[in-house]
């Protein structure tokens, strides 16, 4: 049987409980406050909405030069990522011409059953 956790974490783990009786995960971002604020964020939401393609190094100094701080594109792509939205864009399909969508045809009454 293979653990997906380390030798050294499960013997802590371990003796804490035997200690304590109890089991905390605080060692894991303990205390670690958020970089924006509850208004920085909703602008951050706007800001996103209305201009859909800009690119992360954009949208880092647009809110450089509102929030009149810097703030760096790694925080600022962890907060995009954390409230939700995704990096999607359209795929640009090519439109069928009469000719393809003729041939498509043919192909699909050959194979049909």
């Amino acid at each position: 049987m293979k653990f997906v956790y380390s030798h050294a974490t499960i013997s802590r783990v371990y003796h804490e409980y035997r200690v304590s009786g109890e089991i905390s995960n605080l060692r894991h971002r303990r205390d670690q406050k958020k970089t924006l604020k509850e208004r920085e964020r909703r602008w951050l939401t706007r800001n996103l909405n209305r201009s859909r393609r800009a690119t992360l190094p954009q949208i880092a100094a647009d809110f450089s030069a509102w929030a009149l701080r810097n703030i760096s594109v790694r925080t600022v792509e962890r907060t995009i990522i954390d409230m939700g939205f995704c990096n999607r864009c359209p795929t640009r399909v090519p439109l069928l011409t009469v000719r393809n969508t003729g041939l498509r045809l043919d192909w699909a009454r050959q194979r049909r059953h």
